[in-house]
């Protein structure tokens, strides 16, 4: 792989070096890499599901077309992109803590990529890797959010979880008005915890891995931060963080009452990282297969 990265380097710098590994989990790779002089980072695809230069061009739009802070692009091509390295960036190796003074901070910072993003972003879906902000998408969330899970559907059932997936199409099938008042369509971050939102003074410092960015209401990606970072239940640093969103942008009515749904997709994107990500052995796996499956079911079932 660094052969291929040193020539990739190549033909976009005059000069260049791959100095270390950061990360190496399915479907990407991250580099420490030197280019022109300039300390800066690689990313690029190691897997079908890999979207490196999507993610690239999403990040060089938030960095020329938004306040919010993140690593500059230097480099997008066909499956991976060169970014500067940003002083600010959480570190892999330090402890991230969702506490009350990250939280107040991460809701405002995420508010603001919400809000800036709006008038950039006409449509509901995935993002196009060709061109930033421009979605190839759905005129109503609630399709594009069919589309989301039957994205992931393939992966399920490859491992013998295609009925898990199909229960939640049904469910969303049969109520086409689920995500109703939603809002418009933002660019969300897709996974707006410590280790990818640095915060600094009270606020956001650093902003790095756009891999899951969506276009989707700013309520998609207010739950897909808040249902990792602060786990079930109210707490200060959850409280904190909802005061800090809603000091820069208002949440839409039904906010509340449509979190049991996009907890559906949470768990089928988190049921799709667990065999492409392959970080446990098949017991584990199994295991954690199982509780997933058990989270939807119980979901469904309160909402039926």
């Amino acid at each position: 792989m660094k052969r291929e990265i040193a020539e990739r380097l190549d033909a976009a710098f005059d000069s260049h070096e791959v100095r270390r590994r950061l990360h190496d989990v399915p479907p990407h790779e991250v580099y420490e890499v030197s280019v022109d002089g300039r300390r800066a980072v690689y990313k690029g695809n190691t897997g079908p599901t890999g979207n490196a230069e999507r993610e690239g061009r999403v990040m060089a739009g938030v960095a020329d077309r938004t306040s919010v802070p993140v690593p500059e692009p230097l480099c997008i091509g066909d499956s991976y992109y060169v970014a500067a390295w940003h002083p600010d960036a959480p570190a892999a190796e330090a402890d991230h803590e969702a506490d009350e003074a990250w939280a107040r901070a991460a809701g405002r910072g995420l508010a603001t990529l919400h809000g800036e993003t709006a008038p950039l972003v006409d449509a509901y879906g995935a993002f196009r890797a060709d061109e930033a902000f421009a979605v190839r998408g759905r005129d109503e969330w609630g399709a594009a959010a069919v589309e989301y899970v039957e994205a992931r559907r393939p992966v399920l059932a490859r491992y013998g979880h295609g009925d898990a997936a199909d229960r939640v199409l049904d469910h969303l099938a049969e109520r086409p008005d689920a995500f109703a008042g939603a809002g418009e369509p933002v660019c969300c971050h897709g996974w707006a915890t410590p280790e990818h939102v640095a915060v600094a003074d009270g606020e956001v410092a650093c902003v790095i891995d756009f891999e899951h960015a969506i276009a989707a209401p700013g309520e998609y990606d207010y739950w897909r931060t808040v249902l990792p970072a602060f786990g079930p239940g109210e707490s200060e640093p959850r409280t904190a963080f909802r005061e800090g969103y809603e000091s820069v942008r208002s949440l839409p009515p039904g906010f509340d009452r449509r979190a049991p749904r996009y907890a559906l997709l949470n768990t089928v994107y988190y049921f799709e990282s667990l065999y492409v990500q392959d970080q446990n052995g098949p017991a584990e796996t199994a295991r954690k297969a199982d509780r997933l499956r058990s989270r939807i079911d119980a979901i469904l079932d309160d909402l039926a």
